[in-house]
């Protein structure tokens, strides 16, 4: 069935006058007739009836007229969403992040991304830096918030940002109150840490600054969430390391102090495929460069 038939049926069927349907085409009469027979030949009934006097839909006609409607929206959404795409309109974007990319820059990227891709599909997962890593290379993810540089031929690198650590302390312990503390201070503290597996690329940073400071984490319990480490640290007993990204995060029972030491300091970068290229993810990169640059928002169009 011919799209073009249906368009000239329905446009028949709104002006019931085969000369006024046949300017609004650009058709001759004669045209506009062939197709009409066309598209009646092809559902073996007769749509309209025409006489010397008027112009009438059959009942078969009044019939078809709505699902005619119907196919020639969806086609015009379809043409729609292919002419998005190749403007750089739409698409789908899948991110991977860590939790500190999610809480801290991750945020004002996509809030630019919104305003230039308004009908894309955003998906975004939290995992390690390692799992990213993997799911990169093939493909799953268009890119990833990472912490240190991943070593692979295919991938490319945007530094992002700097975290710092902060520590989550119970209310009521000596160093609640402070301004800050130096990481030196906690090394007779109980630690709550992240399951190896669960947090790969962080439990290791954790563990090498705080050796670098002279001492090795007394680790008395594991959370595979900062909800579970928050939890813990309020039960009294423990203190957790975390990133500074999370400093928006409120928990009754906890205090939050930053460790003031200058070198206890970790990189976040954005990796993406360099040999990967689609309308969704060169808008992304172009909104990291804006955020980066501290470029204004632009505002949001109708």
């Amino acid at each position: 069935m011919d799209l073009k038939h249906l368009r000239s049926f329905v446009v028949l069927a709104e002006e019931l006058h085969f000369g006024r349907a046949a300017h609004r085409l650009g058709l001759t009469q004669s045209a506009l007739s062939q197709q009409l027979q066309k598209l009646e030949a092809v559902l073996e009934v007769q749509l309209l009836v025409r006489t010397s006097r008027e112009v009438a839909l059959t009942e078969a006609g009044t019939e078809f007229l709505e699902p005619a409607l119907g196919a020639l929206a969806a086609a015009n959404r379809a043409y729609d969403s292919v002419a998005d795409i190749k403007a750089g309109r739409a698409g789908r974007l899948r991110l991977g992040s860590l939790s500190a990319g999610m809480n801290g820059i991750l945020a004002p990227i996509l809030e630019r991304y919104r305003v230039r891709m308004p009908t894309s599909i955003i998906e975004v997962h939290g995992s390690d830096s390692r799992s990213q890593e993997r799911s990169l290379v093939a493909w799953e993810l268009d890119a990833v918030v990472v912490r240190g540089l991943l070593d692979h031929s295919v991938i490319a690198t945007i530094p992002l940002t700097e975290e710092k650590l902060v520590a989550f302390l119970p209310e009521g312990h000596p160093l609640a109150d402070r301004p800050g503390v130096w990481l030196e201070e906690l090394k007779d503290e109980h630690f709550v840490f992240w399951q190896r597996q669960r947090m790969t690329s962080f439990h290791d940073s954790v563990l090498k600054v705080c050796r670098a400071h002279g001492f090795e984490p007394n680790i008395q319990a594991y959370g595979d969430t900062l909800e579970a480490h928050l939890t813990l640290v309020a039960a009294g007993g423990v203190i957790s390391l975390q990133s500074d990204m999370n400093t928006s995060i409120d928990r009754r029972g906890v205090r939050m102090v930053p460790v003031l030491d200058e070198d206890v300091r970790f990189n976040l970068w954005l990796a993406y495929l360099a040999t990967k290229q689609t309308p969704a993810l060169n808008a992304f990169l172009a909104c990291v460069q804006e955020v980066l640059h501290h470029a204004p928002v632009p505002p949001v169009t109708a």
